[in-house]
């Protein structure tokens, strides 16, 4: 009962802070039986250590350690057309195969691609190399040809709220339907998406719906932000730059309110994933953890624990943001949308750390029945992996150092943001204590759960 009440105060009192990933076609992987309490404790200092370091920051070296610097400039031809039509055509096979393949999840190339490399490794690619999604989605190539510009205007007043609960639609489906793995219905879903955003955009014009409407494109472009390489069209042409990664958040425009409620959802979800599945959030809600009585008999309450985790997540920060603007004195400059993009590398790091035995495992699934299409030799399919301490023990230390790296560059951005509109340090540093401190415990807490035993 104590260590039930201890892990739901750490959780209430830590979820507080910035963390998008999201979800997943099989178990978040396994849990290690290693000294995970020195882990814990070292990655917290460390992230502790880094607000010490960040406080004492300069100005000039903050600006100059997330400068970009030009690698390339001149035209290229417009290939997202052509990229964005190949798109649909694979969407359109991917969701055949759905329907008249074969119904095992890890045989049939719609559940394994939208789930293991769509959702786990998209995301990771965006992050190092820019918006891939942004080429490669099934929509802006139909409607160039049809010359569908939109006849409505998107109301700005609705700010993301579209994009956000299509997310959390997105997320309830993955975390909580009874069978988001299975083919047909699978398939369904994702042909109903499709229909949905594509009357939406020939309502409201492509460019303002994936703007803030389509959810993943919203998604995948403000994890897009975190690339140390940006690619871009300006004034009729092409600049590539190259910088620290996380530059394009300080340099790129903030976001609204609501912009920045999407990105606690992100949180929130990949937040939750991992924790629905504890001892101490079984035991809440009345689930015997050797017990388990599949995701039908835990779907009302996880639906509930869902839409509690965003909120209390996003009461946390704002509440966070409020007290740092109170503790401020030289600037009444509102923060809520720079320092909600400061939590995008925790979410990121969440999610590549939640999803790494899911890539290593279904990937090497996704890879045999992309063999078995084209008429290659199917690679064996191995999990020997898992069954050595060696390598367990660099799984963990692979995910416990993204927890912790994706934390620390999250408290480098926060401060280098507060500094480019106080550029003061002093200011900086108290504006940012509350949700430095949140941050520190939130690594905690983090670890935490990577480490906590399962039930689910």
């Amino acid at each position: 009962m104590g260590a039930f009440l201890r892990g739901c105060a750490l959780f209430v009192s830590i979820l507080a802070f910035p963390a998008p990933a999201l979800a997943h076609a099989s178990d978040s992987g396994i849990k290690l039986l290693l000294p995970t309490g020195y882990y814990l404790v070292g990655g917290t200092l460390a992230v502790a250590a880094t607000v010490l370091i960040a406080a004492s920051m300069p100005a000039r070296w903050a600006t100059a350690l997330f400068r970009s610097h030009t690698l390339w400039s001149g035209t290229l031809p417009r290939i997202e057309i052509v990229t964005s039509l190949l798109g649909a055509v694979v969407l359109a096979a991917l969701i055949y195969a759905g329907f008249i393949g074969t119904h095992d999840p890890l045989e049939n190339p719609l559940p394994l691609t939208v789930w293991t490399f769509w959702w786990v490794a998209l995301p990771l690619l965006c992050a190092v190399s820019g918006n891939l999604w942004a080429l490669i989605n099934p929509w802006l190539g139909i409607l160039t040809l049809l010359d569908a510009k939109g006849f409505l205007p998107l109301p700005k007043h609705i700010g993301y709220m579209p994009a956000t609960l299509l997310f959390l639609a997105f997320a309830w489906f993955e975390l909580v339907s009874l069978s988001p793995e299975d083919p047909e219905g699978l398939a369904w879903t994702v042909s109903a998406y499709a229909l949905f955003t594509f009357i939406a955009a020939v309502l409201f014009g492509w460019e303002a719906w994936s703007e803030r409407g389509e959810c993943f494109s919203v998604f995948f472009r403000f994890i897009s932000r975190l690339a140390p390489l940006q690619i871009s069209r300006e004034n009729g042409g092409v600049i590539v730059r190259i910088g620290f990664p996380g530059f394009q958040v300080l340099h790129g425009t903030a976001i609204t309110v609501s912009g920045a409620l999407f990105i606690l959802l992100a949180l929130a979800t990949v937040s939750f994933d991992g924790l629905s599945k504890t001892f101490p959030w079984l035991g809440l809600i009345g689930v015997n953890p050797l017990q388990f009585p599949g995701r039908s008999g835990v779907a009302l309450p996880n639906t509930f624990g869902l839409v509690w985790a965003w909120a209390v997540l996003a009461s946390a920060f704002f509440a966070c943001v409020i007290a740092g603007r109170w503790l401020g004195r030289e600037s009444d400059a509102p923060m809520v949308g720079r320092l909600a993009l400061t939590i995008l590398p925790i979410s990121l790091a969440y999610h590549a750390s939640h999803y790494l035995t899911v890539l290593l495992v279904n990937g090497q699934y996704l890879r045999a029945t992309m063999q078995r299409m084209v008429g290659l030799d199917e690679t064996q399919v191995t999990t020997s992996f898992l069954n050595t301490h060696e390598d367990v023990e660099r799984i963990w230390q692979a995910q416990s150092g993204a927890i912790v790296i994706g934390h620390i560059l999250a408290i480098l951005l926060a401060h280098a943001s507060i500094l480019a509109i106080t550029q003061s340090t002093g200011e900086a540093t108290r504006r940012g204590a509350p949700l430095a401190i949140l941050m520190v415990g939130y690594t905690a807490f983090g670890l935490w759960l990577l480490a906590a035993p399962t039930g689910a």
